[in-house]
């Protein structure tokens, strides 16, 4: 059965990890044959010349943006209407002779894989990765009845979490729903670190975004500095907008934590920066599932997250680490872990074998092959 996935970003993180473990997992069951299309060249483009997995360049523009100014939406709309559906005839001329069986649509973002499939006359599977309006306050460029004939008329709506699923029905109650949790490697390289319990790393990796919460997290380190409590350390890796890193520059100024907080930017080398940590930190306000939680309890490491939708869901409080609802849990939280080595060590070996158990890219693989039969 031939599958075209349809990604609308070329960098190889995110939603896009996640695709390129289950295109893997699909080569290596040979029941299937995979081909991708992706907007532009990128490390994703050389991992599948790496698997020997087709793949097509082409345009793919988002069907919503962020609902900002009525006038800025307003030119978006008018521009990019015409230009999707200009897409969806071009890739039709490229693929109509591919004899393509399934349109694996990677997005919420992105309404192409919807229409082409319509055009091929094949089935159409749409895996949603993330809450579009409550996290990125984005908006559709199509009325409210276009969006649900959409996605009520996907084979399979394909939902990461339960927090996800629920989400997506409510508003689309028609449509067809199914929870296929992400999967991460069930190995990874061993690195040598020696931990001391002198001092404790916290991590927490992710886009620099406001609904990210890094600033919360900063805020909960500046809590820890005023009870005296300097034993730490918070690395934050990722990169994003300059204003909002400029804010979180700020509050490291603001609470004199210099020695004890960094910015990292983008880390290519995410094993290497996991090695170093004690703690995981998850404080998204709408994690869609957490494929970053899941890495920190593969390597057992506890992770403090935030009480809410799929982090919620990957974390179980109190025997892989603590859930918080606010800043002053936060930093109740982070205190705890840093003078209770055996809650450290116990909360990993549980989280570790959590994920073993649920959360692997080859569980993930044979759900969503499921699918396709």
């Amino acid at each position: 059965m031939k599958i075209l996935f349809v990604t609308h970003y070329s960098d190889m993180y995110g939603a896009n990890m996640a695709l390129y473990k289950l295109i893997k997992e699909l080569v290596a069951g040979g029941e299937h044959e995979p081909v991708l299309l992706i907007p532009s060249m990128s490390d994703m483009t050389k991992a599948m010349d790496e698997i020997g997995v087709k793949y097509y360049v082409s345009p793919i523009t988002s069907w919503c943006a962020v609902d900002s100014t009525p006038l800025r939406f307003l030119v978006k709309k008018l521009l990019r209407k015409p230009r999707i559906a200009k897409e969806v005839d071009t890739l039709y001329g490229m693929l109509k002779d591919e004899n393509i069986d399934i349109i694996h649509s990677n997005s919420s973002v992105i309404v192409q894989g919807a229409l082409l499939a319509k055009k091929l006359s094949c089935r159409h599977i749409w895996h949603i990765r993330e809450f579009s309006i409550e996290h990125f306050n984005n908006r559709y460029f199509y009325d409210d009845r276009f969006v649900r004939e959409q996605f009520e008329g996907a084979d399979t709506v394909v939902a990461i979490s339960d927090s996800i699923k629920d989400n997506y029905q409510k508003r689309y109650p028609g449509a067809h729903i199914v929870r296929i949790y992400d999967g991460v490697s069930d190995t990874y390289e061993e690195c040598d670190v020696n931990h001391s319990d002198d001092i404790i790393t916290f991590v927490y990796a992710g886009y620099l975004f406001p609904m990210k919460k890094q600033d919360e997290v900063i805020d909960a380190c500046g809590i820890l500095k005023s009870k005296g409590i300097n034993n730490f350390r918070l690395l934050l890796a990722g990169s994003g907008k300059e204003d909002y890193e400029n804010i979180l520059r700020s509050k490291i100024s603001e609470y004199d934590l210099s020695e004890r907080v960094e910015l990292l930017g983008y880390v290519k080398d995410i094993n290497k920066l996991f090695c170093q940590a004690d703690v995981g930190i998850i404080a998204s306000r709408y994690e869609g599932f957490g494929l970053v939680t899941a890495e920190y309890m593969l390597r057992s490491k506890p992770v403090i997250g935030y009480n809410h939708s799929g982090t919620s869901e990957i974390v179980v409080d109190g025997e892989t680490g603590k859930l918080y609802n606010t800043v002053e849990e936060l930093a109740g939280f982070m205190q705890e872990l840093i003078e209770d080595s055996s809650k450290r060590e116990l909360y990993g070996k549980n989280g570790r074998r959590r994920v073993l158990d649920n959360f692997t890219d080859k569980i993930n693989a044979e759900n969503v092959m499921k699918l396709y039969k």
